[in-house]
């Protein structure tokens, strides 16, 4: 017998090879992120701008003042409201574990009043309790159990009152269960926990004719190392000094402030430095794992999907031609 073909264009063997998946866009598309996608180092990572009033977090990350207090404030109201809402479903599982409880206890009452003053027999007594506690879990659960005769004409005459069962509005929807909150903010940029007394203020130093200021926020001129006067750039390694909010490169930190101990009459030690997130240069040396992806059901080939441009951003240079 001859090989039985599954190559593709043959009969019954209509599905789609590897190479024409990933070219009609299906599965996982990988694309590497260029120099204007990535951000600089002095860019707030909430409002991808040039931080004002620069603050950093304990892992090197640059807020501006303004956006992170609202953020972490924001972070605050949503977890209050979280518990707000736990709270209330706690009670009201209390409440109900509370009737269920009450209502076990009148039908072991009227299990035994049916056995010892009526005569009924130790079997049916179990199964009146049974049925008691059937109606009960379906009267306060969301899962409606229709196993007895009045939960299913019940059922019945519901689903006559329905328009349209099928859609979702419609239908009965399980409680979800909530887990309590934790009341903790997180930074936004590495899920960490963060609070308000661990931002620092940092004081980036710029470079205007010669002289050194504060950091304008405004400004396009570049920013130095106080010390050196070397000029920062997104591939420098720079340091965050706790007591004093000066950014200094890390070579200047290891050769020149640690060894003396000090910087500007201030005593520093090695826990004093909080190394900053650098930006982003489009080399692949520094930026390592600037990769972007996105899965795709859908391929562009099914006519379902959007095509590039379509409701995403521009067209590829280096990923899929549509």
């Amino acid at each position: 017998m001859g090989k039985h073909s599954k190559n593709a264009g043959v009969m019954g063997a209509e599905g789609l090879t590897y190479h024409e998946r990933k070219a009609l866009g299906f599965g996982t598309v990988k694309e590497r992120l260029g120099k204007d996608s990535l951000g600089n180092f002095y860019d707030c990572r909430l409002t991808l701008r040039r931080a004002v009033d620069p603050v950093c977090t304990p892992l090197g990350y640059i807020y501006s003042r303004e956006a992170i207090l609202e953020n972490l404030l924001a972070q605050k109201k949503a977890n209050k409201r979280k518990l707000a809402a736990w709270e209330a479903q706690q009670a009201t599982d209390a409440a109900k574990a509370e009737d269920r409880a009450e209502i076990a206890r009148e039908a072991e009452l009227l299990a035994f009043d049916r056995v010892n003053h009526q005569g009924a027999s130790a079997e049916l007594a179990d199964r009146l309790t049974a049925a008691i506690q059937e109606e009960v879990d379906a009267a306060l659960s969301d899962k409606k159990v229709t196993a007895s005769a009045i939960n299913i004409q019940d059922h019945a005459d519901r689903i006559k009152e329905l328009k349209a069962f099928w859609v979702p509005s419609a239908s009965s929807e399980a409680e979800t269960k909530l887990e309590k909150p934790s009341m903790q903010t997180l930074c936004p940029a590495s899920g960490q926990k963060l609070a308000l007394k661990d931002l620092l203020s940092i004081t980036l130093t710029k470079y205007v004719g010669g002289t050194e200021s504060s950091c304008a926020p405004d400004s396009e001129t570049e920013y130095i190392d106080p010390v050196t006067r070397d000029v920062f750039t997104n591939a420098s390694r720079l340091v965050a000094i706790r007591p004093t909010g000066m950014v200094v490169q890390w070579e200047t930190w290891k050769n020149c402030i640690l060894p003396d101990g000090q910087i500007d009459g201030v005593t520093v030690d090695a826990e004093d430095a909080i190394e900053l997130k650098g930006g982003g240069t489009g080399f692949a040396a520094h930026d390592k794992d600037a990769l972007a992806e996105k899965y795709f059901a859908l391929g562009a080939g099914s006519g379902l999907a959007d095509r590039r441009g379509q409701n995403a951003s521009a067209r590829s240079k280096f990923g899929l031609r549509y």
